[in-house]
């Protein structure tokens, strides 16, 4: 089974997460796409999904990376595992409009209203088989009711109390993926 994780806004595979992930799963394949542009990430990350789909996959992706990893698990009808998911990037990124950089290669680039404007083309249609949603009550970035809003009902809904945007609690990240992959 092929693991994919999506890093978030303005990181690489050279995050702690993927670092972390690489660790505990080998095989994890954590793609540089590019984060500012959903026209381009919609494309680079579907040319990496579309052809490991078919031969069992799980999708995991923290804060922006989560909206791609439930997106294209939606398409798909694939596991995945949202952390401190991004759900709504149209709202939650506009205090980013301008210049951006990545804060791991150093890159810039240029964040727009167009940029946030064309997150609603890429929702999908679907759902995802199994979805395991992890927020960090003290996420100063994206508050964990929205993960309530969003997923109460529909997946498997973790809370743990405190941390923070880049999520604290890394054991529950290994322990949901090997479950995931189980």
């Amino acid at each position: 089974m092929n693991l994919v994780y999506l890093p978030g806004f303005n990181s690489s595979p050279a995050s702690e997460k993927s670092s972390l992930l690489r660790k505990h799963f080998p095989h994890v394949i954590v793609p540089e796409y590019n984060t500012w542009d959903p026209q381009v990430s919609y494309a680079q990350l579907s040319a990496l999904i579309a052809p490991l789909q078919a031969q069992g996959l799980v999708l995991a992706g923290s804060s922006l990376g989560g909206f791609w990893a439930y997106q294209f698990a939606s398409r798909y009808h694939l596991p995945c595992l949202l952390i401190n998911p991004c759900m709504q990037p149209e709202r939650s990124l506009q205090q980013y409009l301008g210049k951006v950089e990545n804060f791991y290669s150093g890159e810039q680039g240029m964040l727009t209203r167009e940029h946030l404007a064309q997150y609603a083309q890429y929702r999908m249609p679907g759902r995802p088989r199994r979805i395991t949603v992890l927020h960090e009550q003290g996420d100063e970035l994206i508050p964990y009711q929205e993960s309530v809003q969003n997923f109460v009902g529909k997946a498997r809904l973790i809370l743990p109390g405190g941390g923070h945007h880049r999520f604290a609690r890394t054991d529950l990240i290994i322990e949901s993926l090997q479950q995931l992959l189980g």
